[in-house]
């Protein structure tokens, strides 16, 4: 998988990534990634890549030639996914982080100031793309969460495929509560059930408070997943339980 990144702060944006599994990874060639330079592709002296909107000075646009310049620039930029970090965007999910893995090559563009000039989006195919109803100052940090989220599934990212495969959200529910040493913290103890050594009964435990936990934090999310008959007679307990 070959991911390239437009930004202001090439050299910020791949020291906070890459390190950790993630450096480990690309140094095992499991990926590549590339971090854009945008100021580069301005024929501006300053290199300047942002100018005033027509009719209204309020605010700034990034320039629509400077990108078109960027992204053209990148060898094979029409066989990559290009994506655009937008609060007007359908909001990331991991559907769409898969749905991306499985498109190997993708381009990400983030979003600054009030956004960009509208015209990019008839010259280029590219989707707009939010991570939630809010304001940030730029769209780096949203290109960053995204990388994560795609490239973590990839074979021996993270270890091993059952480390992923596992993953509240990506398994269909939310991860049971978890517990470590000490057993007593302030009277608060561990469960009794995950001292006991009995699997059979640990894994019927993590699976109603997995149900639990979706049922109450994310109900949505039992919407799509494919409960069975063991799953609705638990979900009909918890549901007694109140």
């Amino acid at each position: 998988m070959d991911i390239k990144i437009i930004t202001l702060f090439p050299n910020e944006m791949k020291s906070f990534f890459l390190k950790g599994l993630f450096k480990k990874a690309l140094e095992n060639s499991l990926f590549s990634i590339e971090f854009i330079d945008l100021r580069t592709f301005s024929f501006n002296k300053h290199n300047r890549v942002d100018d005033y909107p027509f009719a209204y000075k309020k605010g700034m646009l990034l320039k629509a030639d400077v990108i078109y310049r960027a992204i053209t620039s990148i060898k094979n930029y029409k066989d990559y996914t290009i994506l655009y970090t937008c609060p007007k965007g359908d909001v990331f999910s991991q559907g769409m982080a898969t749905n991306c893995l499985k498109n190997e090559n993708i381009i990400i563009l983030a979003g600054y100031y009030k956004g960009v000039d509208e015209r990019i989006f008839d010259l280029l195919p590219i989707t707009r793309v939010s991570i939630g109803d809010f304001i940030l100052s730029s769209g780096e940090l949203p290109a960053l969460m995204m990388t994560e989220a795609i490239i973590r599934q990839i074979p021996g990212v993270v270890g091993h495929p059952d480390c992923v495969e596992e993953d509240s959200i990506l398994s269909g529910l939310l991860y049971p509560p978890e517990y470590t040493y000490p057993r007593d913290v302030e009277g608060e103890k561990v469960p009794e059930i995950l001292l006991g050594g009995n699997h059979k009964e640990i894994n019927k435990w993590r699976k109603k408070a997995a149900l639990k936990e979706t049922l109450f934090k994310k109900p949505h999310l039992l919407v799509k997943y494919n409960t069975n008959l063991e799953d609705k007679l638990i979900l009909t307990d918890i549901l007694k339980e109140i």
